[in-house]
């Protein structure tokens, strides 16, 4: 090698060695001068929420993205819509949070996410939902389950797809339907998100609803039902009736009055009043006929039954 390719060498060596001096006395190497955090636009909760431990009550959030080179503001949006959206708090991997951070990363330790905070001052083009929720809550009396999908006791929250193309009564009519298929076989139009607790049509997917845990107070606590369902049927073995109340052999809804009943209770109940034809039921019980509904006196704990078919 002659001297001159020598002397050239050295000189590129030290160039480059200058190079990475510079960049790590401003702070990195290039691939850190290019992580940058973003500030995106606001997004709305639109109600008490939280995601595994993170409570998220309802309003607006500031979302930053870690590092905009790995994720967009859009991206971030639609993430946090869809973390809201799970079920029991497990996000999809290799996706965690960080409750204490409150924030979101591909994997602990990433810098691929998002972090969220609370503002009282809302920017342009945040995100949200644009479907509907229902007024007022859904109680599930009991831990029950969709084929392999729990649904553990509580308060849910009930919202439609597209309120345009489906209404909240027929939702929780459909909800009530599909507590009954243990199996796991929906009828044969409706298909089941277990990620994100979706209940839809395959040929038609604006037509639906999906189910999330409920936290806080009801948004509209006038409106939630007075009864809750049991989640199985009482089966009346021969045409019969109770007085008044006419019951044809089959399946029956045993609804339960809130703070009233177990379900076991309320059908040990039934099972009892059937054997009073005339309707004079044992004290303090009365029955409503016309609303199919027993109570044990003024203020005394309540039930109602309806034919499943």
């Amino acid at each position: 090698m002659t001297y001159a390719k020598r002397h050239s060498k050295l000189s590129v060596a030290l160039i480059l060695g200058a190079v990475a001096l510079l960049l790590m006395l401003l702070g990195g190497s290039p691939r850190n001068a290019q992580a940058a955090e973003l500030s995106c636009p606001t997004f709305r909760v639109l109600h008490n929420d939280r995601i595994g431990q993170l409570n998220l009550p309802a309003g607006n959030y500031n979302v930053t993205v870690l590092n905009s080179a790995k994720l967009s503001c859009a991206s971030s949006s639609k993430l946090f819509a869809e973390f809201l959206q799970d079920y029991n708090g497990v996000l999809r991997r290799p996706w965690v949070v960080n409750v204490a951070a409150k924030s979101f990363t591909k994997g602990a330790g990433s810098d691929t996410g998002f972090r969220v905070s609370k503002t009282s001052t809302p920017s342009g083009g945040g995100g949200g939902s644009t479907s509907a929720s229902c007024p007022g809550y859904f109680q599930v009396v009991h831990s029950d389950s969709i084929g392999s999908f729990e649904v553990p006791a509580g308060n849910y929250r009930i919202t439609l797809i597209d309120p345009t193309r489906f209404s909240c009564a027929k939702a929780v009519k459909r909800f009530q339907e599909f507590l009954l298929d243990y199996n796991g076989v929906l009828p044969k139009s409706w298909r089941l998100s277990k990620a994100s607790a979706t209940f839809y049509k395959p040929n038609n997917p604006s037509v639906g609803f999906n189910i999330n845990k409920a936290y806080g107070p009801s948004p509209n606590p006038d409106n939630n039902t007075k009864f809750a369902r049991c989640p199985a049927t009482f089966r009346v073995l021969n045409n019969d009736r109770i007085g008044a109340l006419v019951l044809p052999a089959g399946p029956y809804y045993i609804y339960v009055g809130k703070n009233s009943l177990s379900c076991t209770q309320a059908s040990a109940y039934f099972r009892q009043f059937l054997n009073y034809p005339d309707g004079r039921l044992p004290a303090p019980w009365n029955l409503n006929a016309a609303k199919a509904r027993f109570r044990g006196g003024p203020g005394g704990a309540v039930f109602r039954v309806q034919q499943a078919n």
